[in-house]
Parts: C-alpha cells; structure tokens; sequence
C-alpha cells in the first residue's frame, strides 16, 4: 500500500513539472512582414530569362567584313584547338564579360548593353542564366568553319579550297588540353559572376551546315542541309565514324568527347542550371542531320551525357529523342501516339532527368516549327504508329516536372497570343525563355486586365482546324493575379517563369533560451508556372540585431516539394496552394549563443555553392526582407534569453 502511494505521488509531482515546463515555454507569434508579393523582376538562379550572345548584324550589312558567318543573331563560343587557332576568319568574338549576363561586347565592336533587353520590346530583364553555347566545329571532319566555306563545298563538293588547299572543315581529333582549359575558362567566368549556366555542346555552333537560300537569295543556293556536322557517321572526310583512342574504341567520337567533358561538367556542377544534350543538327539542335534521324544515336548520345553530367543535374533533349532512349532502355513502344500515357518518373530515376527545349517557343502552328514534334518521324519509322498530338506531348511532359527552355517564335494565333500562351506555359512549367531570340511585343502590347486575361479560349481540337480557324477542342480560362493588374502580359511572363515563391505567413518563438529550441512555421505559395527543380540547402539563420554574431543551422526542408498551382492559380486567396514550412532548431547544437535581439533568416541555394551570398533564391514579397549580404529571406525576430 505503501509503495503505490509513492508511486501515485511521483507521478503527479512529474505531471506538475511538465505542465509547468509546457506553460513557461514561449508561444509562437506572427510576424509583422509583409506577406503579399511585389510585381517587380527578380534574378534568381535555375530560371527566368536569358539572353544569347548577340553579334548585332543587319541584313544589309551582311558581307566577309562585317559578318563573315551570316544574320544569325547568336554566336556559340568555338572552342579554339591551340592559340594558333582561327577564329572567325581570324576574327575572335570577343569573350565574355562577366557570365553574359552583366556587359556584352558584341562582335562588330558596339556595345548593346543600353539597347531594349527583350525582343523588340522596352522592357528590361535581369537574367540569371547565362547561356554557354559550345561549337565543337574545329572537332569534326564534317562541320564546315565558316559560311563561306559551306557555300563553296555547295559549290563545288570539295572540302578543301583548291587555291590554297585549306580545309574548310574542322578535323576530327580529341578535344586538346588547350580546348578542354577553353571551356574551363569560360565557366568560371560564370562562376565569378552571379548567375548559372545553361550548357550546350554542338558541331555546327552556328548553323553553317544548314543552307537556308531565302537569306541568301544571290547565291543560288539549293535548299536545305548539306550534310551533318557530327563525326559520328562516315563521309570521305570523315572516314570513320569509331574513337581511334586506345581503350576508348568502343566509343563513337561524340561519346568520347562527351566522356572528355566528364571533368568539366563535374568540376561546375554548382553553377550548371542543366545541360542541352545538343551535339547532333546544324545549331546541335537535333534536327535535320541523318544523325538527327537515328533512334540508335539518342540511346548512345542520352546515355553518355547521363553517365557525364552529375545526377544533380538536368539533361535537355526533343520528346522524339527522349521516347527513343526510354524504349531501348526499358523495352517500351511508346510513340508520339500514346506519350500521354507514360508513367510519371519515379523520383532519382533516370528519365526523371530529362527536360524539355522548344527552339521555337509559341510559335503559333501546330507543333511550333517542329519542335514539339521532333523526332516524330524517326519514332515512326522504328517502332510504328507515331501520330503527333500537340496536347498530348504537353500532358506528357507536364508530368515530367522538369525544365523546358525555349526561344521565342511568338506566332499570331491561339498559342502565340495571350491568354492562351499564358495557359500553355501553366501547362509546359516553362521555365527559362531566351529573351533576344524572337519579338516579344505581342506580349507587351497585352494589357494584363481581368477582363483580358479571364476571356475564355477554345483551342483547336487538331492541326487542320488550326488551320481552318473553326475551333472545337478544349475551352480554358486562365486565372487572373490583382497583383499584376495593369502591368504588361510580357513583364507577368517575365516574372512568372520557372518558381516564384511568395512568403504568406510566419511564426516564430517569442523568445527562446541560448540551449532551447527555436520554432518556426510558415506558409509559402509557389507562384511560378513551374517548380524548383535541383536540389536546394534550407538554412535558418540567427543574426544578432547588435553585433555581428551570426548563427547557421541546415534545415531537413526539399524546397522541391513547394509546388506550383497545378490549375495556374496564383492568387494569395488560393490558400491551398500554400506548403508548410516547420522548423525546429535546437540551439544547443550551435555553440553558444549570446542572449539579445535577433532576426531570423531563411536561406536557399545550392548545396554546392561555393559563395557566402551568391545565387540563393529570393521571396517576391514586398517590403525589406531579403538580405543580400546575407543572400537569404526576412522571416521575423526572436528573444535568446
């Protein structure tokens, strides 16, 4: 009888004490920020807008001086052999400043740094991705140096100039140590600058291999591709299509150039945003090239860059390409018929790598100049039944959860116009658009108004009643944003590519002991048309309000999971489309801590980063809450004491 008593009495001495420790602990208390979001451009990594590099030739001006290589407006880095390498008809682009996104020197010597940023538009951009675009032409037997060295091999079937006997094509080789330190250079200019870079590697950096006689109409020129430009399939000048290398003969020329960047790619893996597959097609846009056409090519090209490139990483490639890889990895028949149908990818899974490019973003037609479409032919031909679906390689690829970057093409119809395009790019997650690539004033002469961006849109049910203008199909309305009333449908897009988060709510500890636990919750909305998709580092952050004592910890939060309104709807009142933050922090574990005021910081960035404040992910709140020196998010303030 005795020892229950006791028992019965310790236990309620124990149940007192916890009562008392639950009650002395401080409440969570809302924060005095502002939660709604400011209609304002930000520079964030991994999305947005980016521009090429620009050379700023007229067509009229066009000659062997001015632009020895063509109107194109873009100009790939050609990666030089040696120091004696030419360039350009001896003439270098001049290199980039900074990471392409700072100040550009254009080719003819004017600087368009002060010029509109966006395709024939006044409207301003602050990119975050730098687009390094790599010609490998000097690599391959098969890829002419210059235009005018294609337009005489049209001429004449030589590959060599019968005055002075020089090559007109590159020479298929390894990539020298000389080119390899060339790329290097390149990409720590990116590094040392603020942005990310968007990868690309080709043969044909410039399109010389393709022909198009409307650009060039006193030429005579016949239409279309000359040849490919890849090393990878026999020619007379390219007599071998297999590495000649010791212990690498098992690859073709391109796998061994691929393995070549291995390195590369590994060493910047924290500032690359994702790699273009590239390689095959005038432009490595994977079109036009009898390698283009081969479904073989995209098993062997796709597994290369998937062993080559870290698994951080994304890979860029066409539908086409990708249902080629998927069924001779995995024994499938998938087709353009029945893409829609495709299993979404299993998180860390190969194919849940892959992205999305469309060279020619909104172009109006049906599978926006191919692009959609590409590959749809060589499906076909290889496993049957391939009939292409504009909407079903959109649902295909909505499903994908990845990065589709485009070049604008903005046609004068239902996909190129808003609000439509402001529905498919909901539905495409479009991320990342390059900005000088195409004129974009169809977008900045529509006025974002309820009364605009509510109309409802009937699309066409097919390719023949786009054509016909007599539409059946699908009936969308997109959801209008207040916060971006007034503004211009190009500054909305602007903003709204890849994720965009918004802070709705936070609570933090009122106070909190130097060996306690500091909480934190919160609500944020991804208002984006897409998601986050590489891995990000979540930190809280304690910052003495006097002082400089500076506290970190790593939170276990996937910023990856903040997901976007999967219906495009990014009103604040949508409080579904808000995700929990929870953070507990035992301050124990962060040595000692001094008692006082504290601000408390969220930030996000890449676990490889290797700044202190570069390249971390910004709120679109209002008010003063970001930090720069800190790179990281105004969350409130706490009491250690």
């Amino acid at each position: 009888m005795k020892k229950l008593y006791s028992a019965i009495l310790i236990g309620e001495i124990l149940l007192i004490a916890t009562l008392l420790i639950v009650g002395c602990q401080s409440p969570l208390k809302l924060q005095e920020l502002d939660y709604t979001e400011d209609p304002v451009d930000i520079a964030n990594p991994d999305r947005g807008a980016y521009r090429g590099r620009w050379q700023n030739i007229s067509p009229d001006l066009v000659n062997e001086t001015n632009s020895p290589y063509g109107i194109t407006p873009e100009v790939d880095h050609r990666v030089p052999v040696d120091e004696t390498s030419a360039l350009y008809h001896g003439r270098q682009v001049p290199t980039v400043e900074s990471d392409d996104i700072v100040e550009t020197e254009f080719y003819n010597g004017v600087n368009q740094n002060d010029k509109p940023y966006i395709g024939g538009t006044g409207v301003s951009s602050l990119p975050g991705i730098s687009f390094m675009s790599f010609d490998l032409c000097n690599f391959s037997s098969n890829a002419f140096l210059s235009a005018s060295d294609a337009f005489a091999y049209n001429d004449d079937g030589l590959f060599t100039d019968p005055r002075t006997g020089k090559t007109r094509t590159g020479e298929t080789r390894p990539l020298t140590p000389y080119a390899l330190d060339y790329i290097r250079g390149l990409l720590q200019k990116v590094r040392d600058g603020e942005g990310v870079a968007f990868v690309k590697f080709s043969y044909d950096g410039n399109g010389f291999n393709y022909i198009e006689p409307h650009k060039y109409p006193h030429l005579d020129l016949r239409e279309g591709l000359i040849h490919g430009p890849e090393p990878t399939y026999i020619t007379e000048n390219n007599p071998s299509a297999m590495c000649d290398i010791e212990v690498h003969e098992d690859k073709t020329w391109i796998e061994y150039h691929i393995w070549q960047l291995k390195p590369i790619f590994q060493e910047y893996e924290d500032i690359i945003m994702s790699v273009k597959t590239g390689m095959l097609g005038p432009w490595g846009e994977q079109h036009s090239s009898p390698e283009a056409q081969n479904a073989d090519a995209y098993k062997k090209l796709l597994d290369a860059y998937l062993e080559a490139v870290p698994s951080s990483r994304p890979l860029i490639t066409h539908a086409g390409g990708f249902l080629a890889w998927y069924n001779a990895t995995y024994g499938t028949n998938y087709t353009f018929t029945n893409i829609d149908k495709m299993p979404a990818p299993p998180a860390g899974s190969p194919e849940g790598r892959f992205g999305f490019f469309n060279d020619s973003y909104a172009a109006g037609n049906w599978s926006d100049n191919g692009s959609l479409s590409e590959g749809n032919s060589m499906i076909n031909n290889r496993y049957g039944n391939s009939e292409y679906d504009r909407y079903k390689v959109i649902k295909w690829f909505n499903k994908q959860n990845q990065v589709l970057q485009g070049e604008g093409g903005i046609g004068d119809n239902v996909f190129g116009n808003m609000p439509g395009a402001i529905i498919e790019a909901q539905q495409l997650r479009t991320t990342a658009l390059n900005m000088r690539h195409g004129n974009y004033s169809r977008w900045n002469n529509f006025i974002y108004k309820e009364e605009n961006v509510t109309k409802p849109v009937q699309f066409p049910a097919n390719e023949e009643e786009l054509q016909s203008g007599n539409f059946t199909g699908e009936i969308k309305t997109a959801v209008f944003d207040p916060v971006y009333d007034g503004k211009t449908g190009l500054e909305y897009f602007r903003d709204r590519m890849g994720y965009r988060l918004v802070l709705r709510e936070s609570k933090i500890s009122e106070s909190v002991k130097p060996t306690g636990t500091l909480k934190f919750t919160g609500k944020i909305q991804n208002v984006g048309f897409g998601n986050i998709v590489n891995k990000k580092n979540v930190s809280l952050i304690l910052k003495a309000k006097s002082g400089t004592d500076t506290f970190t910890t790593l939170t276990d939060i996937d910023a990856r999971d903040w997901l976007t309104d999967n219906n495009g709807n990014s009103r604040a009142d949508n409080t579904i489309a808000w995700r929990d933050i929870r953070v507990s922090a035992d301050l124990s574990d962060l040595g000692t801590i001094p008692a006082g005021e504290y601000d408390i910081y969220l930030k996000i960035n890449d676990p490889l980063e290797q700044s202190t404040n570069k390249r971390c992910i910004r709120f679109a709140n209002k008010g003063n809450m970001w930090n720069a020196e800190l790179g990281a998010n105004l969350l409130g303030s706490t009491t250690i004491k």
